[in-house]
């Protein structure tokens, strides 16, 4: 019969085989108090206090410019309230060697190509865009604008429930020195709302 007592101990028989019990001393068959000689001083062990494990969220944010000075922000604030968060980026993982990034899922993609934004939609529950970029009112009108619609419409189709866009606010003469910018801006909020008609602007 085997006797159990309140504490744990850690046990090992002559065989070399390990048994742990929620014993003080144990007893096995026809063992009696005599033979605890071959028992080698067992030991005990406090039991362990439980542990509160969070579950992963089951809520996947897609950070769109995560590599960025504002999307690694986004990125970092996410991963520390327990989201699964993706990006995307041209090449794959970016060359980052910082921790953060190593917790991200990072997906090849072009936002200038629509086909390529497909897989990174995949379960996601959330898309926030932090893209953006300064040079010639064409290439600003093509980052700030074009690559901005071609995610929004992407999102949608894959049925996701909130887009956040992250952009300049206007600020007057600004913006007539940045005109593509803010031209692409505009085209871009005005897709939005169209696309998620419980949107709201805010500069």
């Amino acid at each position: 019969m085997l006797t159990l007592y309140n504490s744990l101990v850690y046990w090992r028989a002559d065989n070399s085989s390990s048994i742990l019990l929620k014993s003080g001393n144990a007893f096995f068959g026809n063992a009696t108090p005599s033979d605890q000689r071959h028992i080698e001083k067992p030991f005990k062990v406090k039991e362990a206090e439980p542990v509160n494990v969070t579950k992963p969220s089951p809520h996947k944010l897609l950070v769109l410019g995560g590599s960025g000075f504002v999307g690694s922000h986004v990125c970092k604030e996410a991963l520390d309230k327990g989201l699964v968060v993706s990006s995307l980026n041209r090449s794959g993982k970016p060359s980052l060697n910082e921790p953060w990034a190593d917790k991200v899922i990072w997906n090849q993609g072009n936002l200038l190509e629509p086909a390529s934004l497909k897989d990174a939609m995949d379960n996601v529950s959330a898309v926030v865009s932090c893209v953006g970029g300064f040079g010639s009112n064409s290439f600003m009108y093509k980052i700030n604008g074009t690559a901005n619609i071609n995610a929004i419409r992407a999102a949608a189709e894959k049925g996701v429930k909130r887009f956040v866009y992250v952009s300049a606010a206007d600020f007057g003469l600004v913006n007539y020195l940045l005109q593509g910018y803010y031209e692409g801006k505009r085209a871009s909020e005005a897709e939005l709302l169209s696309k998620f008609t419980y949107g709201v602007l805010d500069s």
